[in-house]
């Protein structure tokens, strides 16, 4: 931390113009869900989150430092609060216009939190990355870049982990007003070193939530079962490679359309544990863990914004999840017969109505009501992960 503090002083002290307005944002709301299946005891649940950043530009925009803040509360059973801090930088080297070479530098320390149904999951990161973009023709930009982050796990050290990651991006602007974009991806991940190779399961009472879970089962204490696992060091990294294509189409001035299709194959050794997480929490490439499942998806989007600034969005979803180490198991948190592996198939929808308030009042400030919609459709082989779920959310937003 304090090195990453001392070179954003270095960085921006170098700059010979004068630091640009600050600018900033917070968000407030609520989800009002309900659930059916899967490993909730509740029919209903409110989920509150809020958001808050501030960000300084710096030599004529071309860095910046900023802080941001995530925070909330799941309303499952048990504390599934959590608090996300973020702190970093960005500085770009070269022009200003969309046909200029670029290289962009950036880095960031991340804090995370958690309420004590998963406080074994708190941790601590830092990291770094360099990008560049290029512009071989007029109609044509190719980005690529590196990133390495350092996430560490305060107790459960055997998800401490070193990420690399690495991309090529080509992006294709038509003049049908149509927009294409070929990526992939590759990443690798050395985790801190500990995999189960053995278990034994006796009887005990009280269920304990948000522990890791095993290589080949579940979290150490599931319902009435108590795993008691053998632990060895594992050498070596999981690998990842992945592919995004998308299509954009503007159909009209204020009318958007896209579609997307991704995949993503994991290699190497398999992660030692996975951090449970309450129904309905994706994709946040942590605890969500990439590394640990291959995947295909498909979405599509619309967005329509109104000549008053009201914007109206919807999108759907599917995704083919298959993991590549996590054993299924039924209600009574039991191995399924044979053992077979985890498998999820999620269909998602939904809409969001975003309203400007007071726009003639607010002056530089804008205020901005959120509705939405969403529904998650999860079906899986895992007990605990097979569910349905409407969701109703209600957000006000601030940016300045």
């Amino acid at each position: 931390m304090k090195r990453l503090l001392a070179a954003l002083i270095l960085l921006t002290g170098s700059a010979a113009t004068a630091w640009a307005q600050p600018s900033a944002n917070a968000t407030i709301g609520g989800t009002f869900s309900s659930f059916r299946g899967g490993q909730t005891t509740q029919d209903s649940r409110q989920d509150v989150t809020a958001a808050a950043g501030v960000e300084q530009a710096f030599d004529q925009e071309r860095g910046r430092v900023y802080y941001d803040f995530d925070g909330g509360t799941y309303a499952s059973s048990g504390d599934w609060s959590y608090y996300l801090h973020t702190a970093g930088f960005t500085y770009r080297i070269g022009g200003a216009e969309d046909t200029d070479r670029r290289l962009y530098f950036n880095g960031a320390v991340v804090v995370r939190r958690n309420g004590s149904a998963w406080a074994a999951a708190d941790y601590t990161a830092v990291g770094a990355g360099v990008n560049a973009e290029f512009h071989p023709l007029a109609a044509l930009t190719v980005r690529t870049g590196y990133r390495a982050d350092r996430r560490s796990f305060n107790d459960a050290s055997a998800l401490t982990h070193t990420q690399h990651d690495g991309f090529l991006s080509v992006l294709a602007n038509l003049p049908t007003r149509t927009t294409l974009i070929g990526e992939i991806h590759g990443g690798a991940k050395a985790y801190g070193g500990q995999t189960v190779v053995t278990s034994t399961i006796a009887d005990v009472s009280g269920v304990t939530v948000g522990q890791m879970q095993g290589r080949g089962m579940g979290p150490g204490l599931r319902g009435s079962t108590l795993t008691q696992s053998q632990l060895v060091t594992q050498d070596g990294a999981a690998g990842l490679v992945s592919g995004l294509f998308r299509i954009a189409q503007s159909v009209s001035d204020r009318t958007g359309v896209f579609a997307q299709a991704t995949g993503r194959t994991t290699f190497g050794n398999v992660a030692p544990g996975l951090i449970t997480t309450p129904a309905g929490f994706f994709d946040d490439g942590v605890y969500d863990d990439p590394f640990a499942s291959d995947a295909i998806t498909a979405q599509a989007g619309v967005t329509h914004q109104f000549a008053n600034g009201t914007q109206l969005q919807g999108s759907a979803s599917w995704a083919d999840r298959r993991y590549t180490s996590t054993a299924a198991v039924d209600a009574t948190w039991i191995e399924l017969p044979g053992s077979p592996l985890r498998r999820d198939q999620l269909w998602r929808a939904s809409a969001t109505w975003s309203q400007p308030v007071l726009a003639s009042r607010t002056g530089a400030a804008a205020l901005t009501l959120d509705l939405g919609y969403r529904l998650v459709r999860s079906r899986s082989n895992d007990a605990f992960y097979s569910y349905t779920s409407h969701g109703v959310g209600v957000g006000l937003s601030l940016a300045y």
